[in-house]
């Protein structure tokens, strides 16, 4: 049976988070590829959901320019950091509360969740 693309993120996040605790070069590796990620503006691609899941680590702020798309561009790349950088096993998230902070600048609260 084939796996739906959801199912191939998550595997794939499990074995990031397995190689994060094993050493510092794979550490390193995972470093180099956040910094490529970045560079090319290519984040992971993390999905929202309302309340499925178990909640992991805290909420956070992301700051955002509030644009078509920006949002969740933005929530990506903070996510993709902290699974490459961190080690946290994270899959999706939930979306919290949204303030207008100036014309093109808004905040949203996230749930990091592992569904």
């Amino acid at each position: 049976m084939a796996m739906t693309p959801f199912e191939e993120f998550s595997k794939e996040v499990d074995a990031l988070t397995a190689a994060h605790k094993r050493s510092r070069l794979s550490r390193f590796v995972m470093w180099v590829e956040y910094r490529r990620r970045r560079w090319s503006n290519d984040p992971m691609q993390f999905r929202m959901v309302e309340t499925e899941g178990k909640p992991v680590g805290d909420s956070m702020d992301v700051y955002h320019m509030s644009l078509h798309d920006m949002m969740h561009h933005e929530v990506c790349g903070q996510l993709t950091a902290e699974v490459l950088l961190k080690g946290r096993r994270i899959n999706a998230f939930s979306r919290g509360a949204y303030k207008q902070m100036e014309d093109l600048v808004g905040r949203i609260t996230i749930q990091p969740r592992w569904v």
